[in-house]
């Protein structure tokens, strides 16, 4: 356990930020962690006249907690506060999550509907020679705009109450943060592979809605959907050939791509896998992967004639949202084996981006009195993040639902 003492006089010593610094440090580095804390020690250490504040806390002895409000808690709750949001942080760092790996984060300012300008070169512009002594001409640029959807905001109030203090229940305070972090982490995960599985936020550009995954014609052309069912690299080399088809936006000159991700659901994985690494699988052993995963008999193919070196993404959630959104965007996945066919393969970082206004930030309630009287919540600390995906290019990404 962590002597509450230690850090009063660090507090005092070396004051508010050096502290919270020791503690974040500490707890990353493993030397102690939120547990070691006591909720009790630290409300009597860090609150002066702490003892007596405590003591009063408890209604069954004959004093009441006068003027609540003026009380300096402000040690005490910095303190939780670093703890929690560590606590919280960590948790928040599933090894199972991929949504990160998905997307670009973007900084924004804007919380509602966004545009994002995309303006590009046409390269024949630079084909026609400039003589001696003449003016340069001027660029001609090609003006898009991709519409990203408003910020969401998430989160939710943890409070300190006086039997926790009382009861010096760190454990069960640590908890909810860690179960609290964990509910946002999936939360945010979900709706970074909705968007990624073409299921929620289409593709805008120049205020045109478009499914994320299409056959479009016309000047916006683009066709980043197959039907492969994934066996060998045949199948990623029929995506290799929309690539090919497909141009940049606005100047038609070839589609500048690097595929570096393949997303699969789990089940497919077995596939994916023995495919990535250089092995053979036959399409009998792909169709009995399901049932029957460990009985597939596998052998080298050669070499492995995949040209990009791919990294293989997979969760459950990627299943179950795929069946949640059967519908949406293109989507035919209303079952768990049709779901499960499914693959993509690009640049999602390309692709897709995550819209941040601000991420998971723990903030600090004002003393106040009606909260103690009202609920005996001693401190509160709010938990949120605020932030969107979105769409940003879909030609760098394709889909398969593997039906043919």
């Amino acid at each position: 356990m962590f002597a509450a003492s230690d850090l009063c006089k660090i507090w005092k010593e070396k004051g508010k930020a050096r502290t919270l610094h020791f503690i974040r440090e500490g707890i990353e580095k493993k030397d102690f962690g939120p547990y070691d804390f006591s909720l009790r020690d630290m409300a009597e250490q860090l609150i002066p006249n702490g003892h007596e504040f405590v003591n009063r806390l408890d209604p069954r002895r004959k004093t009441v907690l006068e003027d609540a409000a003026s009380v300096d808690t402000s040690a005490f709750s910095s303190i939780n506060r670093q703890i929690l949001f560590s606590a919280i942080n960590e948790a928040m760092q599933l090894d199972t999550l991929i949504g990160d790996f998905l997307c670009t984060t973007m900084p924004s300012n804007l919380q509602e509907d966004e545009l994002i300008p995309g303006i590009t070169v046409d390269a024949d512009d630079n084909q026609g020679e400039i003589g001696e002594g003449q003016d340069y001409p001027l660029a001609g640029l090609a003006e898009e705009k991709v519409r990203i959807p408003r910020a969401e905001k998430h989160g939710k109030v943890l409070g300190i109450t006086r039997e926790a203090i009382i009861g010096d229940r760190t454990g069960i305070l640590i908890e909810r943060g860690r179960s609290l972090g964990t509910s946002l982490a999936i939360r945010r995960e979900k709706a970074i592979i909705d968007v990624v599985i073409g299921g929620v936020n289409p593709y805008v550009r120049n205020d045109i809605a478009r499914n994320t995954y299409a056959n479009i014609a016309g000047t916006s052309y683009f066709d980043n959907i197959i039907t492969d069912v994934l066996v060998n690299y045949t199948d990623i080399q029929a995506a290799s050939a929309l690539w090919n088809a497909m141009s940049e936006p606005n100047i038609g000159e070839p589609l500048m791509h690097d595929p570096d991700t393949l997303i699969v659901c789990p089940t497919l994985s077995w596939t994916a896998g023995a495919i990535l690494t250089d092995v053979g699988v036959t399409l009998q052993q792909a169709l009995t992967r399901a049932t029957a995963p460990d009985a597939m008999e596998i052998a080298s193919s050669g070499g492995n004639r995949i040209p990009w070196k791919l990294t293989l993404r997979t969760n459950e959630w990627v299943t179950r949202r795929l069946i949640h959104h059967t519908g949406n965007g293109g989507l035919t996945s209303n079952t768990r084996d049709l779901a499960e066919a499914h693959w993509f393969i690009g640049n999602p970082r390309k692709a897709f981006i995550w819209k941040q206004i601000w991420p998971l930030v723990i903030e600090e309630a004002p003393n106040n009195n009606e909260a103690m009287f009202m609920s005996d919540i001693v401190t509160r600390f709010k938990v949120s993040y605020k932030g969107i995906g979105g769409v940003r290019e879909p030609r760098y990404m394709i889909r398969s639902d593997g039906t043919a």
